[in-house]
């Protein structure tokens, strides 16, 4: 995990600090994942029969984030331009293109960025209907809903507006940079000092996948119509977006989206929605 700024002595996820020396492994990493990712879906895509190509390179000029609240950041980095034209081009020509979660500066220096910040980005500059994140632990977002006539009852929240998960996210104090995608957590974090282990591996989890929520949202504030919040099962994504009605994870939309099944928008929810585990 990419543990980012403490609380309460407890290290969220976030955005780490980047040395040269952890530079040096993120980039050795960074180069054999692509090479895994583009060997297994070349694969899968000659198996299919598919006339395209999985395609890497430079296409992501970024910037240094610096210090920021007093902590020097190093090599760590956000996406400042995205060169589109050559991105279109391959699309033009039904390739893929892979991003890997490295910049570089104007003057040549790599960086690491984060890469739900460079999805968030590349979605909003491609001008993308949907943006989907994976989550690595089964979590989902519940809610209470007032019934007419009936005690509050407890529901899970699949289908929210941005506005609604700009409220969630108030409420637990995390605020996401619009310029830098620069996640912030602002309020303490609750522990439970009797079962301490326990409460603090919760607390990551959740916060981990509000950071989900953080960069779905501010995909939304770059112009993408919906975000989409999965985990890691198998079928997953298929049910998630071939799904008519609910689907398998969190859809977080514009306010102005026109769903097919309006009576699914979770708006009658608290904003105060506890994060379960599956």
């Amino acid at each position: 995990s990419i543990e980012g700024s403490t609380v309460d002595g407890v290290a969220l996820p976030g955005v780490r600090v980047t040395t040269p020396d952890t530079l040096r492994v993120l980039e050795e990493e960074a180069g054999f994942c692509r090479f895994e990712v583009e060997r297994q879906l070349n694969r899968c895509l000659r198996n299919k029969g598919a006339d395209c190509n999985i395609v890497s390179g430079c296409f992501v000029t970024a910037k240094k984030f610096g210090v920021v609240d007093g902590v020097d950041y190093q090599f760590t980095g956000y996406p400042k331009t995205l060169h589109k034209d050559k991105i279109h081009r391959f699309h033009a020509r039904n390739d893929v293109v892979l991003l890997t979660p490295l910049g570089f500066t104007k003057h040549g220096d790599a960086l690491n960025i984060h890469s739900e910040s460079l999805a968030a980005f590349t979605a909003g500059a491609l001008e993308a209907s949907k943006i989907v994140y994976f989550s690595n632990n089964g979590m989902v977002m519940r809610g209470r809903s007032k019934g007419e006539g009936t005690e509050d009852s407890i529901q899970r929240v699949q289908m929210i507006r941005r506005s609604n998960a700009k409220q969630i996210l108030s409420h637990y104090g995390l605020t996401v940079d619009r310029d830098t995608g620069f996640p912030r957590w602002n309020k303490p974090a609750f522990i439970d000092r009797e079962n301490s282990e326990k409460s603090i591996k919760k607390l990551k989890e959740q916060h981990s996948w509000l950071l989900k929520v953080g960069w779905a949202t501010h995909a939304l504030d770059r112009g993408v119509e919906r975000a989409h919040i999965v985990t890691c099962d198998d079928g997953a994504l298929l049910e998630e977006l071939f799904t008519a009605r609910r689907g398998y994870g969190t859809c977080i939309s514009q306010d102005d989206f026109m769903s097919p099944h309006p009576e699914d928008w979770n708006d009658d929810l608290s904003v105060s929605a506890a994060l379960d585990e599956l």
